[in-house]
């Protein structure tokens, strides 16, 4: 056998090795491609052309499906107000959970572990099993029918998450950050959002876009909460084209894809953000 052969062998096993890992890779992949073209193809098509060719081109580019989602489900407004939702739940959820975070991550005091506990909890207790219990502190409240009630969930429901990750990314940050700060006269809110906080901007994205897309695409409390059609959001506008009897699915997918634009965009924007956080692990050893 020759020398060649025998120094090949490492590369060959190296590469059968990786052969699984791109093997999962390539049919994540499509998994996450294939409805994607399936959603970017059928907002061209008619409901019928839908039906008799799923996978297959459109005949001709139906830009009337865009148009006509955007009239006939009153986006416009709708839009707007998960604008406002989203916004308000992602700014509240950022500073309450960076408030809450920073003592428990900074002070070393004995209850630390007990409240990050219950912090934790909340992520692992699913929300949707007080609906009933939360309809009616809503109304009690006077915050049923409006986008104010709805930030105010939204919110509340985001925070252990958003605490977590805080956390873990405070925690690293070495303590004579706060302890020059403190002899120069700076408060703890000072320290907090012009030291602390600009110095941990990959979990400030992190939680940004997890709270944004976890809220723009929220069907269910909007349809519990919202019955004026002055303040309901994308997902409800979407619902009026299934119907019981018929779909128009043109206009469903159509409209998807219109709903997808600012998320994408937000994404966009702070990928690079969130490649570093994920990468570097929330800075955790």
């Amino acid at each position: 056998m020759s020398a060649l052969a025998i120094s090949q062998r490492p590369a060959i096993s190296r590469q059968l090795a990786r052969l699984p890992g791109w093997t999962v890779l390539i049919a994540w992949t499509a998994a996450v491609l294939l409805p994607l073209y399936i959603l970017v193809v059928s907002c061209f098509k008619t409901t019928a052309e839908i039906y008799d060719n799923r996978l297959g081109l459109p005949q001709g580019f139906a830009f009337d499906n865009f148009i006509n989602a955007w009239t006939r489900a009153d986006l416009g407004q709708n839009f707007i107000n998960s604008l406002i939702v989203t916004g308000g739940a992602v700014i509240l959820t950022i500073v309450v959970s960076a408030m809450a975070a920073y003592p428990l991550s900074r002070y070393k005091l004995g209850w630390n572990a007990i409240m990050l506990g219950l912090f934790l909890s909340g992520i692992m207790l699913p929300i949707r099993l007080a609906s009933v219990e939360l309809f009616t502190l809503m109304r009690n409240l006077g915050l049923l029918d409006s986008l104010t009630g709805l930030i105010l969930v939204y919110s509340a429901i985001r925070i252990p998450f958003a605490v977590f990750i805080f956390a873990n990314f405070m925690r690293v940050l070495p303590s004579e950050l706060d302890e020059a700060a403190r002899m120069d006269g700076a408060g703890e809110v000072r320290i907090l959002f012009q030291i602390i906080l600009p110095m941990v901007k990959p979990a400030v994205s992190i939680v940004a876009i997890f709270t944004a897309i976890a809220v723009w695409n929220d069907f269910f409390f909007p349809l519990i909460f919202i019955f004026d059609d002055r303040y309901k959001t994308v997902p409800l506008a979407i619902s009026v084209f299934v119907g019981q009897f018929r779909t128009d699915w043109g206009l469903v997918f159509a409209s998807l894809a219109i709903s997808m634009a600012p998320i994408l965009i937000m994404y966009c924007l702070l990928a690079r953000q969130i490649r570093e956080g994920v990468g570097t692990g929330g800075g955790m050893k």
